[in-house]
């Protein structure tokens, strides 16, 4: 008969090989890291900023493992203006098989690139991303050209949530199954990096897509990304924004 003790030990034992198993495992897995800046830095209250958002993803060798979701938060005191511009939704970019002049004028609100390498082919090329403010302002929608070593033109929509705490704005990308397979062999990712900027005057005030301020204590404002994996596991990165 196992006394109550010696119960407990063990299940302490346990505990820290499931504990330990799961530091090996993160420890095997790709290490990310992500960084980010607005300018101005300078900022006030309701400061238009354009803002740089750099993601990557160092994978160990022989790893084939797909990126299948992207979650940012963004800090408290960023403002999103989606309401106050034009929308491009994924219906309107898919029927016209992603040329990008289907879109309003005024709706497209950052451009960036996407790298990741085609396992089985052996090569790594890049994807031409172009974001665009959802429809109500309530999300981003993606587009992602590549054009080698196949021709892939793919659209998807990224829901933006208010939040309240210490994130204000929390987006949600679930990478679509023809940006993790190409040619018939998974995409491993190394980086993401993505500028978001854009303008209006209304009323003879310029506001932009996305403002800032007022600059909290210590000019860091807190990023939180978390990237998952196709097996099922998740790493997150965490950065600041410096501003004054």
């Amino acid at each position: 008969m196992i006394s109550i003790r010696t119960g407990r030990i063990a299940a302490v034992i346990a505990t820290a090989a499931l504990l330990l198993a799961a530091v090996a495992q993160a420890a095997d897995g790709p290490a990310t890291k992500v960084s980010a800046s607005i300018t101005p830095s300078d900022v006030g209250r309701n400061t238009p900023v354009a803002l740089k958002l750099n993601l990557s993803i160092d994978h160990p060798a022989d790893s084939v493992l797909q990126l299948t979701r992207v979650v940012v938060l963004f800090p408290k005191g960023s403002h999103q203006n989606g309401k106050l511009f034009r929308s491009c939704s994924v219906e309107t970019l898919t029927r016209a098989r992603g040329r990008l002049r289907a879109c309003p004028p005024g709706s497209m609100i950052g451009r960036g690139i996407a790298t990741g390498t085609a396992v089985d082919l052996g090569v790594t090329s890049t994807g031409r991303m172009t974001l665009f403010n959802g429809p109500g302002g309530k999300s981003v929608t993606f587009n992602v050209n590549i054009t080698n070593p196949a021709a892939v033109n793919t659209t998807f929509s990224a829901p933006l949530k208010k939040l309240s705490g210490r994130y204000a704005y929390r987006l949600t990308a679930n990478i679509p199954p023809s940006l993790q397979t190409i040619v018939g062999g998974p995409i491993i990712v190394h980086s993401i990096n993505t500028k978001t900027a854009a303008y209006k005057t209304i009323n003879g005030v310029r506001r932009g897509y996305i403002e800032a301020g007022p600059c909290p204590k210590g000019g860091r404002a807190p990023v939180n990304v978390t990237f998952g994996f196709g097996d099922g596991s998740t790493s997150s990165a965490n950065t600041n924004v410096t501003c004054k």
